[in-house]
């Protein structure tokens, strides 16, 4: 059951998680930690319902079990978020930012875990229930898994990237040069003279034409689709598929290629993203 509460968990963290619950938390933490735990809580008691509901286990102790590890769960999760809080606080740089984002996820991850093992819901909720993580799981766990697999490979894959890759960002001067196109042609004019000869003239025509950049979202959709992409791949065994996706890719960016700054910011981001991916999607290759 505790995987039923890690994809609440995410969907809380990274998909149900307003700009301004997360903006607000410098000035009010404790209101806007408590509204972002609220949502963990409720999410949780759906997944808990979902669970029992797959298992036919409407019970009063597995409902008071499932209290008990809603309780521990975010009284945990507060204390592992205004931690975080008060870290970013005094740890800059992206280095440290990307290491709290992991530990964070990492944090909540044992909580769940531990929460359930210590309480023994697993077994009490589950007579098939886990045995680890890739054996022994019903069809129901194997679905909710992947699908835990594949919001982290968006939304969590995609708040990570931002955080690393926020030093390197090309600057607004460096972006006004990337999406302009400059073309060049020659044109030749004859002239007839009085005397019958024939005078060449040849000059040069250059265009300019300035393009309006989409805007960030789409990249972040991209790279979404990408990780997407790649993690279906790998679980149906089609590693050929990671070829076209890099090829399609980079012909979409193809003309910005011709700035150094971009095509670094560009390489890296995409190794990165793809990196992400298929780690992820041997994790889920393995699910199955």
């Amino acid at each position: 059951m505790w995987i039923y509460f890690y994809a609440a968990h995410l969907l809380g963290d990274f998909m149900f998680q307003p700009d301004r619950c997360v903006n607000g938390r410098k000035e009010r933490p404790i209101l806007f930690l408590g509204k972002h735990v609220a949502i963990h809580i409720v999410l949780m008691a759906i997944a808990s319902f979902i669970a029992m509901s797959m298992n036919n286990s409407f019970h009063l102790p597995v409902f008071l079990l499932s209290g008990q590890a809603i309780l521990l769960i975010s009284i945990c999760h507060y204390l592992i978020d205004y931690g975080k809080m008060k870290l970013n606080d005094n740890l800059k740089g992206t280095g440290n930012q990307a290491f709290l984002f992991l530990l964070d996820q990492m944090l909540h991850f044992l909580t769940i875990w531990i929460a359930f093992h210590g309480l023994h819901i697993s077994t009490r909720l589950l007579d098939n229930g886990a045995a680890s993580f890739f054996r022994g799981w019903t069809t129901d766990e194997k679905i909710v898994a992947t699908g835990c697999v594949f919001i982290l490979a968006t939304y969590g894959a995609d708040r990570f990237l931002q955080i690393v890759l926020q030093d390197i960002m090309p600057n607004r001067e460096l972006q006004e040069g990337i999406y302009r196109l400059s073309d060049e042609k020659m044109e030749v004019k004859i002239r007839h003279k009085n005397d019958g000869g024939q005078e060449v003239e040849i000059t040069t025509v250059k265009t300019e034409q300035f393009f309006r950049d989409s805007p960030a979202k789409i990249g972040s959709i991209i790279g979404m689709l990408e990780r997407m992409l790649i993690v279906i791949f790998m679980i149906m065994d089609m590693v050929q598929g990671l070829a076209f996706l890099a090829a399609l890719k980079t012909l979409a960016r193809f003309k910005q290629f011709e700035h150094k700054q971009f095509s670094e910011y560009y390489l890296i981001g995409t190794l990165s993203s793809a990196v992400i991916g298929i780690l992820l999607g041997i994790v889920a290759s393995q699910i199955w």
